[in-house]
């Protein structure tokens, strides 16, 4: 019988990945753009032949994993059998195994495992592995890729080498994978602050590198079906860091091509209001300008989930100083920052107090009333040039993208009426208490005794420094 052969030329950003020495590798591109299949190549073939070749290991074994198991057999172990069909001859069902032996005389063991079986993954930690590959690797816990990590490079027995492969479509910019590696080019999205892990290259593919290998009209098709959905096409087609929503958008009128600036937001020289999340153990602070005309400008965002209310503010009334030296600040807080509690020395005090008296932040009680609070940020950004992001404010950014959100029902298509609390609902909180101030007017109480609140006419409203 005549064997099919395939000729595999890798792409000019998967080449590089083939040829990097890196022990963790990654590849972040969009829908179709060939991560896969070179993925497949390098741990079925190249890495292999690269521990035969120089350290004459005969015998290499390698797991492969993907979130869920529905995932890993219908497109992952798919594409592997497509490149390497005695791969297929050779699989195990039963214990999601394969090998595939080469005429040289070195042998390939493959594991498929999914992280949504709870057995494959209590067998993870006992695994003797050469290296690993996580397919989607941004729906894949971190915990299991750090597991992982302490498997590898343990078959053979002293083997001299441990592999870590992960592809997927792009991350969102705080996840891990965003930070976690050193790209060989820049990402398109802002550069991370956090220092990347030791020996971990990323390598960005740019939109449609692999276009001659997809049928005619396959991204035009695509950009037709999710035109209603922009960030979806910003993300899984042009190779953007985005977010995954998980639940229903809060907000109706938030676009990241209007709203978010292209490059950094400079201080006009005028006063700056602040709003804080003071209540819990999570503080935030945000900053905000009026620049010319209406528009309203969030230059930064401050966010922390191990320091106090006192290092807090002080970290970002050092900051202030450094970025806005001699502005004048108006700050709006949540009102249950005011609320007391006793301390162990005796006597009472609340966050905005020790805010006050400790780091010289003297915070007023903005809006409890959250339909108030959201609808005053919606209208900001329903207003032509009524609202603009500064790009480093990446957790505002990506709560408005979907962090920020009600979470579903179950599968019962209806979403709670709670928001979700997470690293992205405190810096909305915070932008929120600030908005509501210049945005919101009180009015009288109701028969119900409930506080009502109007939208001031957006010409009109009280952009003062006074605090009332």
């Amino acid at each position: 019988m005549e064997i099919e052969t395939k000729t595999y030329e890798p792409l000019p950003t998967i080449k590089r990945f083939h040829e990097s020495p890196a022990q963790i590798r990654a590849i972040v591109g969009e829908v179709g753009s060939g991560k896969t299949s070179g993925a497949t190549m390098e741990v079925c073939y190249y890495l292999p032949k690269f521990l035969f070749d120089n350290y004459n290991i005969k015998r290499s074994r390698w797991v492969i994993i993907r979130n869920t198991y529905r995932e890993l057999v219908d497109t992952t172990q798919r594409t592997v059998f497509e490149w390497f069909p005695q791969a297929q001859d050779n699989h195990k069902v039963s214990d999601e195994k394969t090998r595939i032996p080469y005429k040289d005389g070195y042998e390939v063991e493959i594991l498929f495992r999914a992280c949504d079986r709870p057995q494959d993954i209590k067998k993870l930690k006992s695994l003797e592995l050469t290296g690993y590959w996580t397919d989607e690797s941004i729906e894949v816990p971190d915990d299991i890729k750090r597991m992982l990590k302490n498997r590898i490079g343990r078959f053979p027995k002293k083997c001299p080498c441990r592999f870590g492969i992960e592809t997927t479509n792009p991350p969102d910019v705080e996840h891990p994978m965003y930070y976690q590696f050193k790209w060989d080019t820049p990402p398109p999205g802002p550069v991370s602050e956090k220092k990347p892990l030791d020996k971990h290259i990323g390598f960005w593919q740019p939109p449609r590198e692999n276009i001659e290998n997809l049928r005619a009209g396959y991204y035009e098709d695509l950009r037709a079906d999710y035109a209603d959905n922009p960030d979806w096409i910003d993300v899984y087609l042009d190779g953007k860091p985005g977010i995954i929503v998980k639940g229903k958008l809060v907000y109706h009128n938030f676009r990241r091509d209007i709203h978010v600036a292209k490059n950094a937001l400079i201080w006009s020289g005028g006063g700056l209001w602040r709003g804080w999340d003071n209540s819990g153990n999570t503080p935030a602070c945000v900053v905000i300008q009026r620049a010319g005309g209406r528009q309203i400008q969030v230059l930064a965002e401050f966010f922390d989930e191990k320091m106090g209310i006192v290092d807090f503010g002080n970290y970002v009334a050092m900051e202030c100083n450094i970025r806005w030296p001699d502005a004048e600040f108006v700050d709006w807080a949540d009102p249950s920052g005011s609320h007391e509690y006793s301390t162990k020395e005796g006597g009472f005090t609340s966050n905005a107090k020790l805010m006050n008296d400790e780091c010289n932040i003297a915070v007023s009680a903005s809006e409890q009333n959250l339909r108030a609070r959201i609808e005053a940020v919606d209208l900001a950004m329903g207003r032509i040039d009524g609202f603009l992001i500064d790009p480093n404010c990446t957790k505002l950014i990506n709560g408005f993208l979907g962090g920020y959100c009600y979470l579903p029902l179950g599968t019962t298509g209806e979403y709670s009426e709670i928001i979700w609390k997470n690293k992205f609902s405190h810096v909305q909180d915070a932008l929120q208490y600030a908005m509501v101030k210049m945005l919101v007017s009180p009015k009288r109480k109701t028969e119900t005794q409930t506080q009502k609140f109007a939208i001031s006419d957006y010409d009109e409203f009280s952009c003062g420094m006074e605090a009332s």
